[in-house]
């Protein structure tokens, strides 16, 4: 079969990563859908070894992972030899993940690099406990979903003793910035097991500035998941995934859940950034307040994003980086991606 080399670009943000594998991934698509398969080639000879956003790294593994199941066998890689980068690579685990679902096929140009060489202040992971439950029973998601809730709480601090025993995280971090930071991430770990129905693979990151974390699946995006969950809400979705973004993002008020993870994290300075298929929005704190806002006024059955404002389909400029925005890309990426920072 003919192969298909497929850029992924510098992997600098999840923006870049969408921008290039979108393009990339529509082709292949496309390649099977007329009958000449192609065989794709990760091209990762443009990542720059000190610049690679952790954000980027951890959807790519989740995307590797969808491409190769699809396949049947390992994706071949072009890369050159960077002992350092892969030693890097090696100590958050990403190299770990990638032997464990069998990824990649490095033709070679893997090893000679050095362990623990680097400092553990980011650790990729992931939690592949889909659940086999009836969907159709509200008691039953209810009671997987609490208790899942309090097991991955209590994972969390055992998966990332060694990121936060520093001295900067005990100086800045307090009880809580904790509450916020796990019971957010153990929102979004379930929302990907029950709503995506896929793997979820999960990073943090420590740094000066705070703790960013980011949760990826590869599974039915959140469209599909409000279409079947949330039917009285259909029409107002206008089959877009930007819109199940922003409804996503507002509902359930009252109710451990995406909107108080968001809410939390703008009260605590932070921001959420969330991506599904060709939608994504920047949740900074002037556009979730607009947001709130507009909710409260008109209801999230009339809610758009016209009646809010900050949309793109094209350039990000600073107003809105500044603000929050919401985007529409030209080409869309399977399953979520949903990553926030908690500064301290």
């Amino acid at each position: 079969m003919e192969k298909q080399i497929i850029n992924i670009g510098s992997l600098i943000n999840l923006s870049n990563l969408n921008y290039h594998l979108g393009k990339e991934l529509n082709l292949l698509r496309e390649s099977y859908i007329i009958g000449n398969g192609k065989i794709p080639v990760w091209d990762m000879r443009n990542i720059p070894p000190k610049n690679a956003s952790i954000s980027a790294l951890t959807a790519f593994l989740g995307i590797s992972k969808t491409i190769r199941d699809f396949i049947g066998q390992p994706i071949e890689v072009l890369a050159f030899w960077q002992p350092e980068f892969q030693g890097f690579l090696s100590d958050i685990g990403f190299l770990r993940i990638a032997h464990e679902f069998d990824l990649y096929d490095w033709k070679g140009m893997l090893g000679g690099y050095d362990n623990n060489k680097t400092s553990i202040t980011t650790k990729i992971f992931y939690y592949s406990d889909v659940p086999n439950i009836d969907y159709n029973n509200q008691s039953e998601i209810i009671d997987w979903k609490d208790t899942k809730r309090q097991e991955i709480k209590h994972s969390i601090h055992f998966r990332l003793n060694n990121i936060f025993n520093s001295k900067i995280f005990h100086d800045n971090w307090n009880k809580n910035l904790e509450s916020v930071f796990t019971i957010t991430l153990s929102e979004l770990v379930v929302n990907s097991l029950l709503h995506g129905r896929e793997i979820a693979f999960v990073a943090v990151q420590r740094t000066k500035r705070g703790i960013s974390t980011v949760v990826c699946d590869s599974g039915r995006g959140f469209l599909r998941s409000m279409k079947d969950t949330k039917s009285y809400l259909n029409e107002n979705l206008e089959n877009s995934n930007l819109k199940a973004l922003l409804i996503s993002s507002l509902q359930s008020k009252n109710k451990i859940g995406l909107y108080r993870a968001i809410d939390d994290i703008i009260l605590s300075d932070g921001y959420v950034i969330m991506s599904s298929f060709d939608g994504e929005i920047l949740w900074k704190q002037e556009l979730w307040k607009k947001a709130k806002t507009t909710e409260g006024a008109i209801g999230i059955d009339k809610i758009s994003i016209d009646s809010i404002g900050n949309y793109t389909n094209g350039f990000v400029d600073t107003r809105l980086r500044n603000e929050g925005y919401f985007k529409k890309y030209e080409d869309f990426l399977v399953g979520s991606r949903i990553t926030f920072e908690i500064p301290f």
